[in-house]
């Protein structure tokens, strides 16, 4: 990422945070993000990284947390969280939470990262499979992803990946499913619900929102327009009532 970009990232956080959360907590926010880049380094936690290569290894593709490096780490620790794919089987586990029926459905991941989940979603058949991802280097191994991957269980093709901030995303019409891995500080996410509101109660249909990891499950809770359907200790599944 070039320096003003992620200036520009790092300024508007500190902007998002200081309007919900005031100065002192949205420095000490950003603080932590600091300290998990710090713990991220331990050998450890290094030794971690090479766990879930298995994915990678079955497709021939690099959606990997191993190689990702430390300058694109730090940008994704100080726009939300470090970068993280998905278990395949847990997400297979949050799928079965769906409608049986998804032809009419596009399927959008918020922090889509290098593109595990649309690799994985696009064993399901959607009408459209859509990433955001705002950090251009593992936007960049998505698209490379996409191109190269190959999977006889593979139900739909119309796979994207846009380089852009989640909270200008315009939500695509027709039915939507949602997907997040806690991909962004609690100001982020919660402009992104009252933009998902602002876009379900302007054009009214069918939505679900996949939460992965919860820890800003409160805020899907507050919101009275959405009621949680199924979930676990890793995942809440929530829809339009």
């Amino acid at each position: 990422m070039a320096r003003s970009g992620l200036f520009t990232m790092v300024w508007r956080r500190i902007g998002d945070g200081m309007a919900r959360d005031g100065l002192v907590r949205t420095l000490a926010q950003m603080a932590e993000a600091i300290f998990r880049i710090v713990v991220e380094l331990t050998p450890e936690r290094r030794k971690a990284r090479y766990g879930d290569l298995d994915f990678d290894l079955d497709h021939s593709v690099d959606t990997t947390r191993a190689n990702v490096s430390l300058r694109t780490q730090l940008a994704a620790t100080l726009a939300g969280h470090p970068y993280f794919a998905t278990e395949p089987w847990l997400f297979a586990q949050i799928m079965q939470a769906l409608p049986a029926d998804l032809q009419e459905f596009t399927f959008v991941d918020l922090g889509s990262g290098k593109g595990r989940v649309l690799l994985m979603a696009s064993a399901y058949p959607f009408r459209r499979i859509v990433g955001v991802e705002f950090l251009p280097s593992l936007h960049q191994s998505a698209l490379r992803n996409i191109a190269q991957y190959r999977n006889e269980e593979q139900q739909c093709r119309q796979i994207e990946s846009h380089c852009m901030d989640a909270r200008d995303f315009p939500f695509p019409d027709g039915p939507l499913v949602v997907y997040m891995f806690n991909s962004f500080p609690e100001a982020v996410f919660a402009a992104i619900l009252e933009n998902l509101r602002r876009s379900i109660s302007e054009k009214p249909r069918p939505l679900y929102v996949a939460y992965r990891y919860l820890e800003f499950e409160h805020l899907l809770a507050q919101c009275e327009w959405l009621k949680k359907t199924a979930g676990t200790e890793h995942w809440a599944m929530y829809e339009t009532r």
